[in-house]
């Protein structure tokens, strides 16, 4: 298990056996982590995005050094992988699309995001050819790498209703992907 914080550490725990490590990572808070998976590697990488607008990759056998730093231009807000995919939204309100299998130390493309307030998380879909994010606003857009496919954007709230009968809506970072 990795996790990351303001702490600017990258925090690793080995289910295992109980054993725990830290190592610095970036220059300011780390705002999303993800085991990303790169044909090219014989070991795991751990990516971890940053409000320092860079997105490092890790060896964790070896975490003196990145193996490698995207330059995204922005604070990085959330992150998801799938398949091949590495999505990135930053604070631009920009999704950054990485192409893990072919070249995973550049961006392959920006898409900027249909919603107008700040990026509160991106998912990706299970075989890579979809994502999606979802606003503080309570907005959400699906968006196909395929370009032939529509781009949605809906709002998706959950109701929560409280012992003192007051009703809040939250935003669920949950998205079905259908085939």
């Amino acid at each position: 298990m990795a996790g990351g914080g303001a702490e600017k550490k990258v925090y690793l725990l080995d289910a295992a056996s109980g054993d725990t490590m830290s190592f610095a990572a970036h220059e300011s808070p780390i705002s999303a982590v993800r085991f990303v998976d790169i044909p090219s590697s014989p070991a795991p990488i751990l990516a971890t995005g940053s409000w320092d607008a860079t997105v490092r990759y890790w060896d964790l056998r070896n975490t003196s050094q990145p193996l490698g730093k995207l330059q995204c231009g922005e604070r990085v807000y959330s992150m998801d992988s799938a398949g091949s995919l590495l999505a990135i939204a930053t604070a631009d309100c920009n999704v950054h699309q990485v192409n893990l299998r072919s070249n995973p130390a550049a961006i392959g493309s920006t898409v900027p995001s249909k919603l107008t307030h700040q990026t509160r998380f991106v998912a990706a879909a299970a075989d890579g050819s979809r994502w999606a994010v979802g606003s503080i606003e309570g907005r959400c857009s699906a968006v196909s790498m395929d370009e032939n496919e529509a781009k949605y954007v809906f709002l998706f709230f959950n109701l929560i209703i409280f012992p003192s009968r007051s009703y809040f809506f939250t935003l669920s970072p949950l998205f079905f992907f259908l085939p």
